[in-house]
């Protein structure tokens, strides 16, 4: 067979052709959800440029072909599962396969998966045979350079050209629907082996014990401390800041809480910041790759009763793993939460801590987060294609979220209320904030270095039957604040004597001072 000859430049091209090509799985499931053709189409244009950028700064000397290989054979193998059995391919699938037999495999082999086999080898050695042309040395490598630049530039340019004018309606899909990124062939399969080898495979680090030194200094005083942690709330539409369209704080306005005007989050998404805000690390120095003790291991360890009642589809994300007492709920509203803490309220120890784990706000389903009797702001955004509301119904959807939000704090407030034998106290805080269209931009996640007060700026307030505490709340309430601060006031809250406690971080305590 004759060898053929073709720029890099043109294998490049033809590559992100095929791997876009092979994506009809992506494509075809983009579709049924929008039943828009032309916007199915423009996603396609997006994901061909996206593509080519990816290959074009891949495809490096002596390792194109290689690459190319590997990629039209993971994303064939994948298509051949996702297509006949409906197999979505994650970190628990590469598992099965590598924990299968081969009794299992032959079960699989048919005619189909010798035509595909066929097709990929007749591929491979079409591919094998091609010459590759570089420009040449004498062109100079500033020439090689240059090439290779202006593809990757040509790749985002078509991505960015399609995608942007219609971000508004393509990232609320990728939010509402996640699974999208699992018919993503091969990049998703390759992001699986490797998940595979990072929970199954890589030695696990020694879990880090923090606090050996920990006891209770006080262990005879009645304490329940309700700490609630929201989800997606932004300060910034918050009556008690400020925020004047709407009454967000119908409810709480009236049991006089503390309302902390400077709190920031340590991540702008869930995974991070909720594991971080029980981290003794600060926002500067947390990392995910952590493993050790967090603020309720040390709180169960010295014998506080520690319950987590979950109701956020993404769960704790580890924080709540070691403790005793732990529900995770899938209720439509967070209301429904109530019910389960009434209960532990009725089975007290002598110091209790309970964590609600909301899941307030989350987007961009925002009018499902809320009963009708808490659609008080009108007209409303009842869609999860934000492109189709106009501002003012977007704001008002979000804000019956928060209002809603806010009834159930009172609630609680009202049965510490009846704790009167207690030191009874809540401790609100978001895990992150929210955007809501300024500057074109929606939902959350962006980089904390760059993304905009209204995902950083959370809500944080706090309430108690002990003046003194609520005293010392309002003393501190205009500090530049964080959720750095939390580690230390949950174990100063009940006395805890460590060395990892920081005074000058807790919340209640005379020694405050601002986060730097």
């Amino acid at each position: 067979m004759p060898q053929l000859k073709i720029s890099w430049f043109k294998f490049t091209l033809l590559n992100s052709i095929l791997i876009t090509l092979l994506n009809f799985n992506l494509h075809l499931f983009v579709y049924e959800k929008l039943q828009n053709l032309w916007l199915t189409l423009v996603f396609v244009v997006a994901y061909f440029g996206l593509v080519h950028a990816i290959l074009s700064v891949v495809f490096v000397k002596y390792l194109t072909k290689f690459f190319s290989i590997f990629f039209i054979v993971a994303s064939c193998v994948s298509i051949y599962f996702i297509t006949f059995y409906g197999v979505l391919i994650d970190s628990d699938m590469i598992q099965n396969v590598v924990q299968t037999d081969t009794k299992e495999v032959l079960d699989l082999i048919n005619w189909r998966v010798v035509v595909l086999s066929f097709v990929v080898l007749v591929f491979c050695i079409l591919i094998s045979r091609i010459r590759i042309e570089n420009p040449s040395l004498g062109g100079g490598i500033i020439k090689i350079m240059r090439t290779r630049i202006l593809s990757i530039l040509l790749g985002l340019f078509v991505f960015l050209i399609a995608f942007l004018p219609l971000s508004k309606t393509f990232m609320p899909f990728f939010r509402n629907y996640s699974e999208i990124r699992m018919y993503n062939v091969p990049f998703y399969q390759i992001y699986a082996v490797y998940r595979y080898y990072v929970r199954f495979l890589k030695p696990k680090p020694e879990f880090k014990i923090i606090a050996k030194d920990a006891f209770l200094e006080n262990n005879s005083t009645k304490k329940l401390l309700v700490l609630v942690v929201g989800e997606t709330a932004r300060a910034a539409n918050y009556s008690l800041n400020g925020y004047a369209k709407n009454d967000t704080n119908f409810y709480t306005k009236k049991e006089g809480v503390v309302f902390f005007n400077d709190f920031s989050s340590c991540g702008t998404a869930t995974a991070v910041s909720l594991p971080c805000m029980f981290s003794f690390s600060k926002r500067q120095n947390y990392s995910s790759a952590e493993f050790g003790e967090n603020a309720m291991d040390i709180l169960q360890k010295v014998g506080v009763n520690a319950t987590w009642i979950d109701n956020n589809s993404g769960g704790c994300k580890g924080v709540c793993e070691r403790l005793l007492d732990k529900k995770q709920l899938s209720s439509d509203y967070d209301e429904n939460l109530l019910p389960h803490l009434k209960e532990r309220l009725a089975n007290l120890s002598t110091q209790n801590i309970i964590v609600l784990h909301l899941q307030g706000s989350h987007g961009p389903t925002y009018y499902k987060r809320y009963p009708d009797a808490f659609k008080k702001f009108t007209p409303t955004c009842d869609t999860n294609e934000l492109s189709k509301c106009d501002n003012e119904a977007l704001i008002n959807t979000y804000d019956n979220t928060l209002l809603y939000t806010d009834f159930i704090l009172s609630e609680i407030i009202k049965l510490l209320k009846e704790m009167s034998d207690y030191q009874s106290s809540l401790i609100y805080l978001s895990d992150h904030g929210e955007s809501l269209g300024e500057n074109g931009i929606y939902l959350h996640g962006m980089p904390y270095t760059i993304a905009p007060k209204t995902q950083t700026h959370i809500p944080a307030i706090f309430w108690s039957n002990d003046e003194n505490l609520m005293d010392l709340a309002q003393k501190h309430k205009n500090l530049k604040l964080s959720q750095d601060n939390l580690f230390s006031t949950l174990l100063g809250y009940f006395d805890v004597n460590s060395s990892v406690y920081e005074v000058n971080y807790d919340l209640l305590n005379q020694a405050l001072k601002a986060n730097q």
